[in-house]
């Protein structure tokens, strides 16, 4: 009878260490998809935040450095509003040629 308790207590800590693995193993799954997420949306680009394995979650994400956008950015919204008023004005043409 003994060798039964004996059996069934070896069983059951067999059990208990496959859960306490398992619960590590989630928990550096959930740490990696945490900084695979944490990159996607510091770099806006998935292919260079993608890539991260569940080795390396322990290690924290590298910071990015983004620079400020440019002064052309002005000079295309310029270029863009004075092509959007030409669309404008040759769609209101058209249509007093149809009327």
């Amino acid at each position: 009878m003994g060798l039964g308790y004996a059996v069934a207590l070896v069983l059951e800590s067999a059990g208990l260490v496959g859960l306490v693995i398992g619960m590590i193993r989630l928990r550096a799954e959930r740490r990696a998809r945490a900084a695979e997420l944490r990159g996607l949306l510091l770099t806006g680009n998935a292919a260079a935040a993608g890539g991260i394995r569940i080795g390396t979650a322990h290690r924290a994400p590298r910071r990015v450095v983004v620079d400020p956008a440019p002064s052309a950015v002005v000079q295309d919204s310029v270029a863009a509003r004075t092509a959007l008023n030409r669309a404008l004005e040759t769609l209101r043409q058209v249509e007093r040629a149809a009327a």
